[in-house]
């Protein structure tokens, strides 16, 4: 079988060559893709990290809301907003409390 392709002496040579004219070029190309890169990494972390405050500050939001909390002001609610529900012979007898504490006093 006889091969046509140049040897690896003539290769190693040429890429020798290629590589004390062009180094200065190569080097330029790739700080410029090196650069690129670098910006390209800084803006995906700063998106990410934007994310991850939104969604944090969503959900402690949401946990607020599903426990009855205010949702819409920036100071926090001294009692939850959804009234507890109670057995009715428990409101009986506190208002039976109250009438007799009204009546007293």
């Amino acid at each position: 079988m006889v091969c046509y392709g140049p040897r690896i002496g003539t290769i190693a040579v040429a890429s020798a060559v290629v590589y004390v004219f062009l180094h200065r070029v190569i080097g330029r190309i790739l700080h410029i893709a090196g650069l690129v890169l670098e910006i390209a990494l800084i803006t995906g972390l700063a998106a990410a990290a934007a994310a991850l405050v939104i969604w944090t500050v969503r959900t402690v939001k949401r946990r607020r809301a599903a426990a009855g909390a205010c949702t819409t002001c920036r100071f926090r609610c001294q009692q939850s907003l959804i009234p507890h529900s109670q057995p009715a012979a428990r409101r009986l007898q506190l208002t039976a409390q109250r009438q007799q504490q009204g009546s007293q006093g």
